[in-house]
C-alpha cells in the first residue's frame, strides 16, 4: 500500500476502495457475531467493504455457490463443507493460501483442521466455525435416577440411560440414526469408514457390526429415542423429552429451557476415543479480481486471528481455531466462569473429520436410510452393514470412474 502526505503531514493511504463479497451461512445470533466482526475488520481497514450474503442452511449455500461457478459469478469469499472445497480444489476454482496465511498462523491452527484444510500438502482454506462433539446431559434427570457423574464409556452410557427410562419414564439418550451417528460409534469402536486408498469400504468388519448393533440396543431397550433427519437433538434436549444426546458444541447457543439444568462432558469412549469434529472452512475463489484478493486475504487473517477465535468462541459455542488461543488468558478466564466451553477443545487430540469425497456424501443419504430401515426392525444389523458396504462401494467406483 503506498502512502503520501495530507495537508496535517500525516500519512493517509491512497489504496482505492475495494468490496468483497461473503457468501455464508450463520442464522440468528451467530450471524449477528460475524457482522461484530466484519465492523470491527472494516473499522479497521476503512478502504475495503465486506458484503455478507446469508443463506438459510448449508444446503442452500452449496446450491447457491454451484449456480454462481455454473455462471462465472463466484463470490470473494464463502463458508465451504470439505466435500464441496474438494470438487472446488480438483476443478481449480479455489486460490491456495500458504502464501496468503503467514506460516506462524498456519503452524498454529488446531492441527486436525489444519490437516482437514490441507490438500496435497497445501493450505486451500482456513477453519472457521468449528466444533467438536461433547455429551450433554440434564443435571436434575441423573440426579433422580441416583447416577452421581455423567457416564464415560459406552458400557455406561447404556447402563444409565436403561436406568434414567426405568426411574423417569424418558429414555435416557437422544440419538441421530444416520451415518455419521454409525460413524462415530464405529471409530470408537476401533473401525474405519474406507480403505488406505480411498476406494472401498473398510467397515464391514466386527467394528461396523459393533457400531450398529449398540445403537439398535439402545432403541430396542427404549433407552434411546431416535429423532427425525430434520430435527435438531437440542430441540428435545430443550424440552427435556431425553436426558442425554451426544451433539456438537455450537448446540450450545440452541439451549435456552430456563428450566433444564444442563452441563457437558467428554463423549464416552468404546474400545477408543474418537469425536468428530464438524464446522466450515472459508476459501476465497480465483474468479476474484487481484484487489479482492489481497482484501480477503486480509479478511481471513483478521478472522482467525487469536482475538477474534476467541471472541467467536466466546459468543456462539463454536471452538477457537488456533492452539495459542486455548492458552491465552482472555479464553482461559472465560471458561473458568463458562465449563461447559472449556470440555471440548480437551477432546481435539482425539478428533477426527469425514472423509472428504463428494461421492461419499452422496451415498450417505442411502445409508441413513439403510439404519433408520435396521432401527425400526425391518432388518438386521448384518444385512444393514452389508447393504450399506455396497452402497459406499457402488458410490466410489462412480466417483473414480
Amino acid at each position: 500500500m503506498t502512502k503520501s502526505s495530507n495537508a496535517s503531514g500525516q500519512a493517509a493511504s491512497t489504496a482505492q476502495p475495494v468490496t468483497i463479497t461473503f457468501e455464508e451461512s450463520m442464522p440468528g445470533k451467530l450471524g449477528v457475531e460475524l457482522q461484530k466482526l466484519t465492523n470491527e475488520f472494516e473499522k479497521q481497514n476503512p478502504n475495503i467493504h465486506v458484503q455478507l450474503i446469508f443463506n438459510g442452511s448449508y444446503s442452500a449455500l452449496e446450491q447457491k455457490l454451484t449456480a454462481a461457478i455454473a455462471s462465472n459469478t463466484e463470490p470473494t469469499v464463502a463458508q465451504v463443507e470439505e466435500t464441496w472445497e474438494t470438487n472446488y480444489v480438483q476443478n481449480g476454482l479455489i486460490e491456495p493460501l500458504d502464501a496468503i496465511v503467514p506460516k506462524s498462523t498456519q503452524n498454529d491452527l488446531i492441527p486436525i483442521w489444519r490437516a482437514d484444510s490441507t490438500y496435497n500438502g497445501k493450505l486451500m482454506s482456513v477453519p472457521f466455525n468449528k466444533s467438536a462433539y461433547v455429551l450433554y446431559y440434564n443435571v436434575d434427570d441423573l440426579k433422580k435416577a441416583g447416577i452421581s457423574s455423567p457416564p464415560k464409556t459406552w458400557t455406561e452410557l447404556e447402563h444409565d440411560a436403561i436406568q434414567i427410562e426405568k426411574k423417569e419414564g424418558i429414555p435416557g439418550l437422544g440419538l441421530q440414526g444416520n451415518y455419521y451417528t454409525f460413524e462415530m460409534l464405529l471409530k470408537q469402536a476401533g473401525g474405519q469408514i474406507l480403505n488406505a486408498s480411498n476406494t472401498k469400504a473398510a467397515f464391514n468388519t466386527s467394528a461396523g457390526l459393533t457400531a450398529l448393533t449398540f445403537m439398535k440396543r439402545l432403541v430396542d431397550e427404549h433407552a434411546a429415542k431416535v429423532i427425525g433427519a430434520n430435527e435438531y437433538l437440542s430441540d428435545g434436549f430443550n424440552t427435556n423429552e431425553y436426558a442425554m444426546d451426544l451433539d456438537t458444541v455450537a448446540a450450545m447457543s440452541f439451549i435456552n429451557n430456563p428450566n433444564i439444568h444442563w452441563k457437558v462432558a467428554p463423549l464416552p469412549k468404546g474400545v477408543t476415543y474418537a469425536v468428530p469434529t464438524a464446522g466450515l472452512n472459508l476459501v476465497i475463489f480465483k474468479t476474484a479480481t487481484a484487489a479482492q484478493k489481497t482484501a480477503a486475504a486480509k479478511y481471513l487473517n483478521f478472522l482467525i486471528s487469536v482475538p477474534s477465535t476467541i471472541e467467536w468462541a466466546k459468543q456462539t459455542g463454536y471452538l477457537p481455531v488456533r492452539q495459542s488461543a486455548l492458552t491465552n488468558p482472555a479464553w482461559t478466564s472465560f471458561v473458568k466462569s463458562h465449563p461447559n466451553q472449556g470440555v471440548a477443545p480437551n477432546e481435539l487430540k482425539y478428533a477426527y473429520f469425514s472423509p472428504r469425497l463428494a461421492s461419499l456424501y452422496s451415498a450417505e443419504q442411502e445409508m441413513t436410510t439403510q439404519i433408520g430401515n435396521m432401527l425400526a426392525g425391518r432388518q438386521t444389523p448384518q444385512t444393514t452393514l452389508q447393504n450399506m458396504a455396497n452402497i459406499t462401494n457402488q458410490a466410489l467406483a462412480q466417483g473414480n470412474s
